[in-house]
């Protein structure tokens, strides 16, 4: 069974590229072309490996695609991401959301509130506009262009100084966050409060939900935007992984200085 299992991975690692000929697999495997070919039989039997007619390469069947479905469909993603959550807090020290898209807003799914006297206001089940937060701009970053349009769209009133309210102001938010691989909410939602946030895709690489870690001005200063960056981005893509996602977008190289201060 190991060999077998380990034979479908090296399938797997074929499969963009048109897949691997008997003598491939054998190469790639350190199996003989007899044992390969012994195990690809059951691997066939059920669909999870197919030969493609003309070129006689063994490729990744749609019986996988089956089961990943079956997998997905049972999927609940506040489980998921329960244990990345509640280590993004530790490691971060400040509050953490889960929250999914619903219309223009965000709404919060789940919270882990940091370790101190001070609470944050958020609850689950509240909502929040997509063009004032982060988790909206690093969502938005993702889902194309009819989200934001639909933003645009229903209007994007000054909640504080600092709040997106323009096209080109959001389009600056949303283009920044898809930049670096995280989005920063510098007050604009909240008068004293900021917070990071990184999407979360799925198996197709589409945003279905974005995690942010929030806090006061005083703890979440600009000299820690990429630290909790690379903090949210980690766990996202943890998440995502879980999801199904086999690569997540990975911020910019080039990403600004921690300590220059961002109006998103």
């Amino acid at each position: 069974m190991r060999r077998a299992l380990q034979l479908l991975e090296v399938v797997a690692g074929g499969h963009a590229s048109g897949g691997y000929t008997l003598t491939g697999l054998a190469e790639q495997s350190g199996l003989s072309k007899s044992t390969a070919l012994r195990l690809l039989a059951p691997l066939i039997d059920y669909g999870h490996v197919e030969t493609d007619s003309t070129s006689g390469k063994y490729r990744l069947g749609a019986g996988l695609a089956r089961l990943g479905t079956n997998y997905l469909e049972g999927l609940d993603l506040r489980s998921i991401a329960s244990d990345s959550l509640r280590g993004l807090s530790q490691d971060s020290g400040e509050t953490v959301h889960l929250l999914v898209p619903h219309g223009t807003s965000m709404v919060y799914v789940d919270k882990v509130e940091a370790p101190r006297p001070v609470q944050m206001a958020s609850r689950v089940g509240m909502q929040v506009p997509m063009y004032s937060t982060a988790s909206g701009a690093a969502y938005l970053s993702l889902a194309g262009p009819a989200a934001f349009e639909a933003v645009v769209a229903r209007g994007m009133p000054p909640l504080t100084p600092a709040t997106p309210s323009t096209r080109q102001e959001l389009q600056a938010v949303v283009d920044l966050a898809l930049n670096r691989g995280y989005a920063i909410d510098d007050m604009a939602n909240e008068d004293h409060i900021r917070g990071i946030a990184a999407a979360i895709v799925d198996a197709s690489h589409q945003p279905v939900a974005a995690l942010s870690i929030v806090g006061p001005e005083f703890n979440v200063t600009p000299a820690r935007f990429e630290l909790l960056g690379s903090l949210a981005v980690a766990a996202a893509r943890r998440i995502s992984a879980r999801l199904g996602a086999r690569h997540s977008i990975t911020p910019s190289a080039s990403i600004k200085s921690s300590t220059e201060k961002e109006r998103i």
